[in-house]
């Protein structure tokens, strides 16, 4: 969306708002009247403008609710920047400086292209820690659980000689030397990505400095043509269908769940699709009547009948709360 830079008059103070304007709605006069909000005589309904203003770790808060005739003028910078983060959700402003270590290394007009620059490094050393981070330190750590276990196994059936305790105090070593290598790897590319950064004006005038760590995306949505939207927007789809959740499943994408989903629907229907035809036609054309059949053909019609979400709920409250 467009990113607007509002001159907002209230009670005689004029203070600039940066933000998408995301809805509107038309209120009763006396509503507004009760909420000490003061309206122009002969106005029966006024009209109110949600602004999405982002920067909630700035300002603290995401949203808020301007009057229309409240807004004294409304513009669109070509130079407003929307910044996607990686968590406290998307930041609005103008982009002053790029800095290096806290020092700048580009202001003004020439920032922006040394901020796109800086920004895929800083997005190409992220995906290199979190490959470190979930694959790499991920199998080391399984196969040292696995090393405990086993040796928890060894104990529990007495077999627990030192040249088996030694042979796994060997590989436990070797694992901890690959761990530390990768460690110190690791601490490497977190002080590179944290070199650099950039400095926004936010509403209120004051500048502030964001690293380049924390941020995913960064653009010029009222510079942008309809083709460049559309191509964000198609970036975007794939995004949310490839990639993984963050800001507690608010941002990100879905993909987990639907490699899950995918992948219990693919278990499962090995698993009971065999199992099931045999049981059916065990029941119809072999079984005997009797207290068990019963029972079964019950169970069957309560299975066929009750919505699966409530043996979901009723599993989750049993099994695990219970």
């Amino acid at each position: 969306a467009d990113i607007a830079e509002i001159e907002h008059v209230h009670a005689g103070q004029s203070v600039r708002l940066i933000g998408e304007v995301r809805t509107y709605e038309d209120v009763p006069r006396e509503r507004l009247i009760s909420a000490g909000v003061e309206v122009p005589e002969g106005m029966e309904t006024v009209r109110r403008y949600q602004l999405k203003t982002g920067n909630r770790d700035v300002t603290g808060q995401d949203f808020m609710w301007i009057i229309g005739h409240e807004i004294a003028a409304q513009r669109y910078p070509a130079d407003m920047l929307a910044i996607e983060r990686r968590e406290w959700g998307n930041f609005y402003g103008y982009l002053r400086e790029v800095r290096e270590a806290g020092s700048a290394v580009a202001s003004g007009a020439a920032a922006w292209p040394v901020l796109h620059e800086r920004l895929n490094r800083a997005n190409d050393v992220f995906e290199q820690i979190r490959a470190i981070e979930r694959g790499a330190i991920g199998s080391i750590n399984y196969s040292l659980e696995q090393l405990r276990l086993q040796t928890r196994r060894l104990e529990l059936e007495k077999r627990a000689t030192p040249e088996s305790l030694a042979k796994i105090e060997e590989r436990r070593s070797e694992l901890q030397a690959e761990y530390t290598q990768l460690q110190t790897k690791l601490n490497a590319l977190y002080a590179d990505i944290r070199r650099d950064s950039i400095a926004v004006e936010v509403q209120d005038g004051r500048v502030v400095e964001l690293p380049l760590a924390k941020v995913a995306h960064v653009l010029r949505p009222n510079a942008m043509g309809v083709v460049d939207k559309l191509q964000v927007y198609f970036a975007n789809v794939w995004e949310f269908l490839s990639g993984e959740p963050r800001e507690a499943n608010t941002e990100g994408g879905i993909f987990p769940a639907i490699f899950g989903t995918v992948l219990m629907v693919i278990i499962m229907s090995i698993i009971v699709t065999p199992f099931g035809v045999i049981a059916a036609l065990y029941m119809r054309e072999y079984a005997k009547q009797g207290p068990v059949t019963r029972i079964i053909r019950i169970a069957v019609n309560n299975l066929a009948g009750v919505p699966a979400i409530v043996y979901g709920v009723f599993g989750l409250g049993f099994f695990v709360y219970f």
